[in-house]
């Protein structure tokens, strides 16, 4: 039974991981209003919208805040916990669920961006890899570049070398961590 139990915890994290992260795209690609019409933030859009749009009809947005994705994200991420929780045999109180589901969703966008610089800066290494070319490409330079210009301004490239990229994925690395040990 316990190797069940494994499984199905596996599943249970993976599977919710997978869409609200799938959210979490979708709401930064909005932010930083990346190409609405690239394959995958039509991809995104798809896998989304069966639980958005019934929402959306009943939170409208406040000014440019999703309000109904951050509360599928947060709704998700409270479930999520409940459930790994309750498997474990825990019954965690009100404020505890609300703290752990926070810094979740917290560790999840910092990993996007995390996940965003350190892929770019990959790609970045490979000529044949043009933003006009790339899907893939010109949604990471959506997503990134609004973390790397403050990090650029604080140290410009040397040569043909920007170390902005090694700021940035420092940082995010940091704030991981520091968020790991709450």
């Amino acid at each position: 039974m316990h190797a069940a139990n494994n499984v199905l915890t596996f599943l249970i994290h993976t599977l919710f991981t997978l869409y609200i992260g799938a959210i979490l795209l979708r709401i930064i690609l909005s932010a930083t209003r990346a190409n609405f019409y690239n394959p995958i933030s039509q991809f995104l859009v798809t896998i989304t919208n069966p639980l958005l749009l019934p929402l959306r009809k009943i939170l409208p947005s406040i000014r440019s805040i999703d309000t109904a994705s951050w509360v599928l994200v947060f709704g998700l991420k409270t479930l999520e916990v409940f459930l790994l929780l309750h498997m474990r045999g825990v019954q965690p109180s009100i404020n505890a669920l609300i703290i752990n589901t926070v810094l979740q969703v917290l560790i999840m966008i910092v990993s996007i961006f995390l996940y965003a610089v350190i892929i770019r800066a990959i790609l970045s290494w490979f000529a044949g890899m043009s933003v006009g070319h790339s899907p893939i490409l010109s949604l990471l330079n959506s997503i990134t570049e609004p973390v790397l210009v403050p990090a650029r301004k604080m140290i410009p490239p040397i040569g043909m070398f920007d170390l902005s990229a090694m700021v940035v994925i420092l940082i995010l690395y940091s704030i991981l961590i520091a968020l790991h040990s709450i």
